[in-house]
């Protein structure tokens, strides 16, 4: 630790709130965008029918928590509406998991309180991951129009530059033309005085 209290070198980098959460959210990106959106919901409902197994064989394990993977996953591919969806494919699953195991049955109004509050947690998670895609997407199109901003303006410099040292150029010659024609009337009067 430094003397303000914060981790040194790498450390730093891997603890740097502000680094930690974009660097993982443009990578996050990056690799979901090198497959198609229909192969990532199908993914997504794979690993959503994985999670309802493993609940469905522990028991009394607490796996509420791993629905959140999928629907975020696609939620951040697909967008808000098919998180939607799948949240409430999530929240359909939990509740065949405890129709099935026998925690509740179809008569009982819990079952369906129970399918209802699952699916505004997995829908807030979705309101939440919803933005985040969208602002990592502008972010880059801001970033992309400013290095082409840069690009230009980089340009622009060049061509002045170049410009001013041709206007010097000019100039030091017109002077130069100016001196020599000096100079040669001031001989041709010098040699008119002598002659």
């Amino acid at each position: 630790m430094s003397e303000n209290g914060r981790p040194r070198g790498r450390l730093r980098s891997l603890i740097d709130d502000r680094r930690l959460g974009r660097s993982m959210l443009v990578q996050l990106e990056g690799f979901l965008d090198g497959f198609s959106p229909p192969f990532v919901v199908l993914v997504g409902l794979l690993l959503l029918a994985l999670i309802g197994l493993v609940d469905a064989v522990t028991g009394k394990f607490a796996v509420a928590v791993f629905y959140l993977v999928p629907i975020g996953l696609v939620t951040y591919a697909r967008g808000r509406w098919v998180g939607t969806i799948m949240a409430a494919t999530a929240a359909s699953a939990f509740l065949s998991v405890e129709l099935s195991t026998g925690v509740t049955h179809f008569e009982q109004a819990v079952t369906y309180w129970n399918w209802l509050t699952r699916f505004y947690v997995y829908e807030a998670i979705v309101i939440l991951i919803a933005p985040m895609r969208d602002v990592v997407r502008w972010e880059r199109e801001v970033s992309a129009r400013e290095a082409e901003a840069a690009e230009q303006l980089r340009a622009l410099n060049e061509l002045r530059a170049a410009l001013e040292s041709d206007e010097e150029g000019r100039v030091t010659r017109v002077e130069t033309v100016y001196g020599l024609l000096q100079a040669k009337a001031q001989a041709e009067i010098a040699a008119a005085v002598r002659d």
